[in-house]
This record gives structure tokens, C-alpha cells and sequence, in this order.
């Protein structure tokens, strides 16, 4: 009989279009706090909502705002013919849908996300172990709340059977990265792991999940930020060993020579005996165990021209000088480090402008103190002062330079607001290099 009631009353509600801004704002009542009570506010009643309100609470209504608590409706509408009727049960009937509160929704998908994790590093720890790099990403992602947090919670909301496939998978490539028979065979490239780990060889492409999460796990297993440019995401995979499959990164020598196991390198061999210079991608530097200068001086130059035209200069004698073109792509920086290796001492000329003074920064750091500044002192950039005024905005970016001769520098160009260019100190940076 009550059912049967509460139907009726339900029924009777919403015939009438009348009462939808009531029952909607009792709805939103209930959400917001999980219970109805309290007043409510409706505004602007036309005259049939006052109408039809008016026979609910017994009395006339203007057209206008309207305040009523929750209370006040139960008792009258416990003098209808719909009397014991409650309050929650009929706007559940109403909208015919159970009502959930804004709090209970979140206790219900918090604990729908704990049983999401649970059952993850249940399965990740079963297939690959407790220490495995894997089962510690995901851990750290479930506490940190990053490296792929929310586009694994993205994932899951599409399909929870989905994404359980695809973390599988990250911490399937993972571990074919760090197995021990894998000690020493060299890089593999990233579809050849997709097709190892998941018979797909485009599974880690970057432009689909899988991909992006394992540049996620990655750069938690290095403790690193998540890398977003082209040449980070690359450096990141050479540390994991990953060969990505382009030749977009690449860096041009004059006198280096490099080597495959014991042997020396017979095409650039033949380079610095012609006294040319020559280009070297990713690719090629993969297959290299060892750079090395014979005078173990290394010259680096950001400026393309400027490179060429102080190898121009050097008429075909043996020095060692590397160009970065700029902003140092992955190949560049795989050059340097195979240089340290080999003891070499480096020394970096960029332009003194916010932006070459940056990058000389981050050239230094990655050297940590065995690479030096080069040409880049308080009387070189008078020497290559220009017209050209330093915005503010660019500036700003010398905030951050951590080695203290650059720091000194930026100070100066702070206060003189100009740039300074290698064009300027190219006699000098030849006889540098002559002299040593």
C-alpha cells in the first residue's frame, strides 16, 4: 500500500511541469549535503508555479521569489491524501534514480579506486615481484599521485580491464629492459621492445597510452621530471637503453674519433684525415663505444657558423671542435658524455644572449665541473656587445643559471640590456683552439 502511495504521489508531481524547479532544487539539496533539510530558495515563480505551489502549502502565491524549508513541505503534504509520504523516498520516485550525495560519491570512488590499485599491484607483483621496477612505479605513482596518475585514472574510467593490459605491459617493457641477459647487448629499439614485450611493435608509440606511461615509468625509475620535448623523451629513452626509430637528432664534428669496441671508426678516420667535417645522428652514435680527442681538448660550439668558419680555419690540422646547433639535441649530449668518459676536457662557447647563457648552463651542469666556459667572461661580452636590447621577458630567464661565472655574466646583461655574439670573438676563439 505505501508503494502504491508513493507511486500516486510521484505520479501527481510530475504531470505538472509546474513543480520541476521545486523537485530540482530539492534534488540539489540532497547531493550537496546528503540529506533534506533546510530551506529553498526558488526564484522568479511564474503564476502557474504559484498555482500549483499554492495547493501544496495551502495559501495564495505571487509571482516572484519563494522560500520554504523542507520541513514545511512534509507537513503539508502530510495533510493530503498523500500523507506519510517521505520526503527522500518521493524524490527518488520522482527522478527515479537513487539519490547519492556529493560525499558518498566520493567514499564510493575512493573505494573503488583502492580496490583498483589493490588488485593492479596484486598482479604486477605476482607476474614481475616485489622489487621489480614495475611494482615500485606503480607504487609510486599510487602515492605521489604523478608519473601517469592521471592518465591512468583517465584509462580506467574507459575501461578498467583496459588499462590493467596496458600497465602489464609498461612494466612487461620495464623488465626486458633490466634483464641481466640483456647486460651488454646494446640498445634496442622502441618496436622492437613493443614487439618482444607485446607482439605489437607500435604498442609504445608516444601518440598512444601505453607509450606515453612507459615515458612515465621511465622517468620515475631515473627520478627525473616527465620530459614533454622531443630531445628530453629521447635522452630519457637512451638512458633506459631504448633506440627510438628516427635520425631526427644529430650533432657535426671536425677531429673527433670514435670507436666501435677496440677499433677505430674507419669513415670518420678518413674525415679528420681530409680535414672535413661530418654529421653524426643518434643512430650512427649508438653503435659507438668511445669518442676521444688526441690532445684530450674538446672545443664546443653552439653557432653553426661560427663552427664553420673556425674549422674553415684550421686548414685541415687535427683539433677537436663539436657544434650543437643550438639547444644540445640527445645526440649532442650522448657525444659529451662519451667525451668525459674518455677524460677529455670540454670547453663550451654559446652566444651571450638569456638564451645561450641558459643552455651553456645546462651544458655545464650535465659536465659537473669538466666542462668549462669558454670565451664567455665579462671582457668577451664587450667584445661582442651588439645593438640588439634584451627584453625583460627574456631576461628573466637568467633567474635560474646555477654555475656562478654565468650567474656573474647574467648579472652584466641585466644591467646592460644588449646581447652579445660569438660572430664577434671568432679570431680569438681560433687562436684558443691553435694555442690551447
Amino acid at each position: 500500500m505505501e508503494e502504491k502511495i508513493l507511486e500516486e504521489c510521484a505520479l501527481y508531481f510530475r504531470k505538472d511541469k509546474a513543480y520541476t524547479c521545486m523537485f530540482a532544487e530539492l534534488k540539489k539539496k540532497y547531493i550537496k549535503y546528503g540529506r533534506l533539510s533546510g530551506k529553498i530558495f526558488l526564484a522568479n515563480l511564474s503564476e502557474a508555479e504559484c498555482v500549483a505551489l499554492g495547493k501544496v502549502f495551502g495559501r495564495s502565491l505571487l509571482p516572484g521569489d519563494f522560500v520554504f524549508s523542507v520541513s514545511e513541505l512534509q507537513v503539508a503534504l502530510n495533510e493530503t491524501r498523500f500523507c506519510g509520504v517521505e520526503m527522500e523516498a518521493l524524490v527518488e520516485r520522482y527522478f527515479e534514480e537513487k539519490l547519492v550525495s556529493n560525499s558518498r560519491r566520493r567514499e564510493e570512488k575512493k573505494a573503488c579506486n583502492n580496490r583498483f590499485w589493490e588488485a593492479v599491484l596484486d598482479e604486477v607483483g605476482s607476474r614481475f615481484g616485489e622489487d621489480a621496477g614495475g611494482t615500485q612505479w606503480l607504487k609510486g605513482v599510487r602515492e605521489q599521485r604523478k608519473y601517469g596518475y592521471h592518465l591512468i585514472i583517465r584509462e580506467r574510467e574507459k575501461s578498467s580491464d583496459s588499462i590493467k593490459e596496458m600497465l602489464m605491459e609498461v612494466c612487461g617493457a620495464l623488465a626486458y629492459l633490466s634483464r641481466e641477459d640483456r647486460n651488454g647487448a646494446g640498445f634496442v629499439r622502441l618496436a622492437v621492445l613493443g614487439a618482444e614485450v607485446t607482439k605489437n611493435p607500435h604498442c609504445f608509440d608516444r601518440q598512444n597510452a601505453p607509450g606515453r606511461l612507459l615515458i612515465s615509468a621511465l622517468s620515475y625509475i631515473y627520478r627525473e621530471e616527465e620530459p614533454t620535448a622531443q630531445e628530453d623523451i629521447l635522452a630519457l629513452y637512451y638512458k633506459a637503453g631504448i633506440a627510438p626509430d628516427d635520425i631526427s637528432s644529430y650533432t657535426t664534428c671536425y677531429g673527433i674519433h670514435f670507436y666501435e669496441g677496440d677499433r677505430e671508426h674507419e669513415a670518420y678516420r678518413h674525415f679528420i684525415g681530409k680535414g672535413e667535417k661530418y654529421v653524426l645522428t643518434l643512430s650512427n652514435l649508438s653503435r659507438l663505444t668511445r669518442a676521444d680527442s688526441g690532445r684530450k681538448k674538446v672545443f664546443i660550439i653552439e653557432n653553426q657558423m661560427v663552427f664553420s668558419q673556425v674549422c674553415d680555419e684550421m686548414d685541415g690540422e687535427e683539433y677537436a671542435i663539436v657544434c650543437t646547433s643550438g639547444q644540445p639535441r640527445t645526440a649532442s649530449l650522448f657525444l659529451i658524455d662519451l667525451l668525459l668518459k674518455s677524460e677529455c676536457k670540454l670547453y663550451y662557447c654559446g652566444d651571450i644572449d638569456p638564451e645561450g647563457i641558459e643552455i651553456a648552463d645546462r651544458v655545464l651542469t650535465r659536465g659537473k665541473g669538466k666542462i668549462l666556459p669558454w670565451r664567455m667572461t665579462a671582457q668577451d661580452y664587450y667584445r661582442s656587445l651588439s645593438d640588439e636590447a634584451l627584453t625583460e621577458k627574456r631576461l628573466n630567464r637568467l633567474d635560474k643559471i646555477a654555475n656562478a661565472q654565468l650567474r656573474e655574466l647574467a648579472e652584466l646583461l641585466k644591467a646592460e640590456k644588449k646581447a652579445g655574439y660569438q660572430e664577434h670573438l671568432i679570431d680569438l676563439m681560433v687562436g684558443d683552439i691553435r694555442t690551447e
